[in-house]
């Protein structure tokens, strides 16, 4: 009989265990919904999520009407391994693709009321080229601001990553580069979402920073039809020169360990590819008899000119056509044809701090010119000199892209002052950081839509209405010509 009442007992014990595990929830993200004050806590594994769910948050992530606030609780620990890893790779000539460990909090608040997202062993690194720096010392704390990449144990919003830039070029606004990728986007270029964000570092208040998302596979299969997926991605990278398509450029994967960095770095089918369309890419282009048709061949022809017409109005000194840098080049898979992806733009419509390589904010640049403004060069990508530089083959449809884009509500103030207003009053109590920081001595750290340097500064930018003024009367007179 007592034998029968352990046997009995032990089974209950057995399947209450069961039972309670079955119901446990995953202590790496939960998710808090705070509506008219009621705040209610649930298990919200992304595991188990449907892309209903994923779609949803990523939308609220990177719509401009939401505030986003990001709070990095990072230990004292983790921060001095992430100056070790810069001081490492910086001795080495190299970058370090070390994440370390951090909690994270992402509070998305929309009129409806306010989602917070928690996690834990979330990985953090250091992000940029130029605007890497060190940052951390147990004397100091956090010294100097820096750009960040993430790394969530599982997705968030259906990303893997996120990227989170601080405003280093003083951008007033804000906004410009937000601006500058839904512009892009309305006219039928890839490019990634962005949005604004108040961020907190270990406890310290750094400011508004730009989100960013990467420009991977996940992004490739969230923007194209699935024919198209699974293409090779290569990110333009600057090494001892630009990547300027011609046939001296280097194209392989890079390699942080041992210094090793490309002009065309494979960013996907590593194991796979063997870089035959990048290398025919690159071999076409630079044919003595370069044709529409042999164009047409290795080229999405209609997305490009429509991607250099936006580029041309945008006006970053930094891009693929004026110094050689910051895009991305995606061959199709249905077709093997090559497309463009703008990136890291937030050098645009006026941002003159720190460098004004054509003396007017890039104003004055005729839309057919044939120099490469930023480098200050006789161009010499040979994909701008055979299409849309003057004598180019591609110069009636250009003119044609450039008269349909220059209609564009993006490029009106109302619509730029529109958007303002609205991350302007989510963000502007946000903006001072609560402590100074040594790479930021100069910087205002406040909302300015009116006030402007001028065109020709370097100390400080221009106004987008000023820019775009600028920009239209010269475009009017070129066009004419």
């Amino acid at each position: 009989m007592k034998r029968k009442l352990l046997i009995i007992l032990s089974t209950i014990l057995l399947v209450s265990l069961f039972l309670s595990a079955c119901n446990s929830t995953d202590n790496s993200q939960t998710k808090t919904q705070e509506n008219g004050g009621n705040i209610q806590t649930s298990g919200n594994q992304d595991n188990t999520q449907t892309n209903t769910d994923f779609d949803d948050i990523y939308t609220k992530l990177f719509d401009i009407n939401n505030k986003i606030e990001i709070k990095i609780d990072i230990t004292d620990e983790e921060l001095a391994k992430l100056q070790a890893d810069y001081e490492k790779y910086a001795a080495m000539g190299s970058k370090s693709p070390i994440y370390r460990d951090t909690a994270l909090s992402i509070t998305i608040t929309t009129n409806e009321g306010s989602e917070k997202y928690d996690f834990e062993n979330v990985g953090i690194r250091m992000k940029g080229n130029t605007s890497r720096t060190d940052f951390y010392s147990a004397k100091d704390g956090i010294y100097n601001l820096i750009h960040f990449r993430i790394e969530f144990p599982e997705k968030f919003a259906g990303l893997e990553h996120l990227e989170i830039r601080w405003n280093k070029l003083d951008d007033s606004t804000y906004i410009r580069e937000y601006y500058a990728y839904e512009f892009f986007r309305d006219n039928g270029i890839l490019a990634p979402h962005t949005n604004l964000a108040s961020v907190d570092v270990a406890g310290i208040h750094e400011g508004v920073f730009t989100i960013v998302e990467p420009v991977d596979k996940i992004f490739l299969e969230r923007n194209l039809p699935e024919e198209d997926w699974d293409g090779d991605l290569y990110k333009a990278c600057w090494t001892w020169q630009g990547a300027k398509l011609t046939s001296d450029m280097t194209v392989g994967i890079e390699d942080e360990e041992n210094g090793e960095f490309y002009n065309y770095d494979l960013k996907n089918n590593k194991k796979t590819s063997k870089h035959e369309l990048m290398n025919n890419l690159l071999k076409k282009l630079n044919e003595d008899n370069v044709t529409k048709e042999s164009l047409e061949e290795i080229i999405d022809m209609e997305y490009f000119i429509k991607f250099a017409t936006v580029s041309y109005f945008v006006g970053n000194p930094d891009d693929i056509r004026y110094d050689y840098n910051n895009y991305y080049v995606y061959f199709l898979k249905s077709n093997g044809k090559a497309i463009f992806i703008p990136y890291d733009s937030d050098r645009c419509f006026g941002v003159t701090k720190e460098w004004n390589p054509s003396g007017d904010g890039m104003t004055g640049v005729n839309p057919f010119s044939t120099m490469a403004d930023g480098a200050k060069v006789e161009q010499e990508n040979p994909l701008f000199i055979h299409t849309v530089d003057e004598g180019g083959l591609y110069i009636d449809e250009y003119v044609e892209a450039l008269n349909e884009v220059a209609k564009s509500k993006w490029l009106t103030t109302d619509k730029f002052d529109e958007v303002y207003e609205i991350a302007y009053k989510n963000y502007k109590d946000d903006a001072t950081p609560s402590k100074k920081f040594s790479n930021a001595k100069w910087h205002k750290f406040k909302f300015d839509n009116s006030s402007s340097e001028g065109l020709k500064s370097t100390t400080g930018n221009a106004s987008f209405k000023d820019y775009i003024e600028a920009k239209m009367k010269e475009f009017e007179i070129a066009i004419r010509r």
